[in-house]
């Protein structure tokens, strides 16, 4: 009998050495998000910027600080934010990215579906091109997404009305072609949405009405038809149009 209690009582402490070790281990971040950024990156020909480290191990430093906003050191862009409390502060998730007035060149890469954590993406001011992937509807997370100021083209996919808890949804001065989709009407979170010299054309969708948290809207430069639309009245929180 006696045996067995101290059998019981090394297997304890052995387990509870080992849960103190994997406690004392830093968080790893995703390595399948890891791979989808280096894969991001490398396409842009782009490094990591100087406040966080890429060696497999991007989710250390400025990204985890708590502290440092993406707009709060310049020195982070490319710059990423993390989120580590995951399956008891073990794994880290990339949530946020900015690529932001780097001159990149080509088109958004597939590789960014695999951040599906992320819910802040900032690609403005590049020469980014091509169209805006279906796939960026699967980024459900997101709350603004920024990809103005570039020369992507081609047809706004109706799969950004997936993205419910967007806020902002920013595609100024691109190159777009045809009508804003009738699916930004389930976009009802929206407060900020920019339009101006999008390339756009035909009226303003029905849909727009659901809009009732809209603050900002511009549109302006644009090729819409039609007379502005009465269901304008009725959003009573816009403040800029």
């Amino acid at each position: 009998m006696g045996g067995h209690v101290i059998v019981w009582i090394l297997l304890s402490v052995c387990s509870w050495r080992i849960s103190a070790a994997q406690a004392q281990q830093p968080p790893r971040t995703d390595p399948v998000e890891v791979a989808a950024l280096e894969a991001i990156l490398g396409r842009w020909n782009k490094t990591n910027s100087p406040v966080w480290s890429m060696s497999g191990e991007p989710c250390r430093g400025v990204p985890v600080d708590g502290v440092t906003g993406l707009d709060g050191n310049p020195k982070n862009n490319p710059g990423i934010k993390c989120d580590c409390s995951y399956i008891n502060g073990t794994v880290c998730h990339i949530t946020q990215l900015k690529v932001y007035a780097l001159n990149v060149v080509g088109q958004i890469p597939a590789e960014l579906q695999n951040l599906t954590y992320l819910n802040y993406l900032d690609l403005d001011q590049n020469y980014l091109s091509g169209p805006i992937p279906s796939f960026i509807g699967q980024l459900t997370a997101l709350t603004e997404l920024h990809v103005g100021f570039n020369a992507l083209s081609g047809p706004i996919p109706k799969e950004l009305g997936n993205l419910t808890n967007l806020n902002l949804l920013g595609i100024s001065l691109t190159n777009f072609t045809g009508q804003l989709p009738e699916e930004l009407g389930n976009l009802t979170k929206l407060q900020r949405l920019y339009t101006d010299s999008a390339g756009l054309s035909g009226p303003f969708p029905s849909t727009f009405s659901k809009l009732k948290n809209l603050k900002l809207l511009r549109a302006s430069d644009n090729d819409f038809t039609g007379k502005i639309p009465d269901y304008i009245g009725s959003l009573t929180n816009l403040e800029d149009l």
